[in-house]
């Protein structure tokens, strides 16, 4: 995207902010409701929709680039550059074929783009397989430097949400839980539009997670990536996002907090006053509530000695972990000893020194049982933020959405954008 292009995207998001009302009639009291968790008593209709801003949004399928993409299209399209009306190549379908690179064109079967950016339209959305997952809107395909590829998925805001509530929250969770996970989605979605030359979020938790509109699983099944129920649940809440003293915030969230969410601040550079640490007893259901999990106690010890070595620091077998007393709420932090020396890292960087998303949380105590590490935690994710799965609880004792987000995220309002 050309800089006049992200030009007239920040001014679309400057203005959409800008534009922002609250809640009209009866919604409107909701905003008053108590901020502890407990029901306000007040008669309290449905969320009902309405015209809402509903932006264009990118988001990035491949967050390493690839050498090559498995594409297919199910019904007729044409290829086009980005932002061009120029029809490049048009068929009426394309069984599944590899896209790749050789650093000056990009190939799509037997067809060579001399380019480096090319876009798939469908003419009857969705009908893009990337992979195993099929998608609404279009996709763009982006040659890199390094002969390498990324694809991003480009569709409006609130198609693109109707899939992320399904692909973040079990559709048998309380309406409430999953109106206020649309709501969040939304904020956090709107929050991180700054602008990059290419694309807005990843499809994964490292923004949050995206699965479109079907996908296969490793038995070939199709499965559901959204539903009619989760498309009503974003009607419902169309355009309605998180504010803080009046302004969009990055409204994180994470699935299962164990007993209390995590300070903002102490874990994120960008985390507004909103962002507390609470109580919460309402995510007791949770398997990931509390939990055990063991590893081999030299992959450990290389793992914290890679980490360290870059500090230029020497590390060795480990002997002991220690947590470090701190403020409740905060994100904990660890003394760790081979013997010689000791120390100190923060729960979130021993978490991503492990293999990925296993160990489930920064929260945990751990011994040294002969040739293994034991953790005993709570939790999973980083714990800042609306808990998915307390959200299942609140909503299963009456809570209302935007109670949920009020527990949640103090002081903030809810409020409606609208087209300008």
């Amino acid at each position: 995207m050309d800089a006049s292009t992200t030009y007239s995207r920040r001014r679309m998001l400057a203005a959409a902010t800008a534009t922002v009302v609250p809640l009209a009639g009866a919604a409107w009291a909701l905003l008053s409701s108590s901020s502890n968790g407990q029901s306000s008593g007040k008669s309290e209709p449905a969320l009902t929709p309405t015209d809402t801003w509903n932006p264009i949004i990118r988001i990035n399928l491949t967050p390493e680039p690839i050498d090559e993409l498995r594409i297919s299209v199910d019904g007729p399209f044409r290829i086009s550059a980005p932002g061009s009306p120029r029809v490049l190549a048009q068929e009426q379908r394309l069984s599944e074929s590899p896209v790749t690179t050789d650093g000056k064109n990009i190939r799509l079967r037997d067809a060579s783009f001399p380019i480096s950016q090319i876009e798939i339209v469908p003419v009857r959305p969705p009908s893009i397989w990337v992979g195993d997952s099929l998608y609404r809107g279009t996709i763009r395909i982006f040659r890199q430097p390094d002969n390498k590829l990324i694809a991003v998925n480009v569709l409006p805001l609130e198609e693109y949400l109707a899939s992320v509530i399904n692909s973040e929250m079990p559709a048998s969770f309380p309406r409430a839980a999953r109106q206020a996970q649309a709501i969040v989605a939304r904020t956090y979605a709107l929050s991180v539009m700054k602008g990059h030359p290419r694309f807005d979020l990843f499809a994964t938790s490292r923004s949050q997670k995206y699965l479109g509109n079907q996908y296969r699983d490793t038995s070939g099944r199709r499965l559901a990536g959204e539903t009619d129920g989760s498309r009503e649940i974003v009607r419902e809440t169309s355009g309605i996002i998180c504010t803080w003293r009046g302004k969009l915030f990055s409204s994180w969230f994470s699935a299962v907090c164990g007993g209390r969410t995590t300070n903002g601040a102490s874990v994120f550079t960008d985390a507004v006053g909103a962002l507390k640490s609470v109580e919460c007893e309402w995510c007791r259901d949770a398997e990931l509530y509390r939990w055990n999990k063991s590893f081999d106690l030299q992959d450990v010890s290389r793992r914290l000695a890679e980490h360290f070595a870059v500090d230029g620091s020497d590390f060795g077998t480990l002997q002991s972990v220690t947590e470090i007393p701190g403020t409740a709420g905060d994100l904990p932090h660890y003394s760790v000893s081979d013997g010689v020396k000791t120390l100190r890292i923060a729960g979130s960087t021993f978490r991503r020194a492990m293999p990925y998303g296993e160990l489930y949380s920064p929260r945990f105590a751990a011994t040294i049982a002969g040739n293994e590490v034991r953790f005993s935690g709570r939790g999973s994710g980083h714990g800042v933020g609306m808990c998915q799965w307390g959200a299942n609880g609140l909503g299963k004792a009456g809570r209302s959405a935007l109670e949920i987000l009020r527990y949640y995220y103090d002081g903030i309002e809810t409020v409606r954008l609208r087209p300008s």
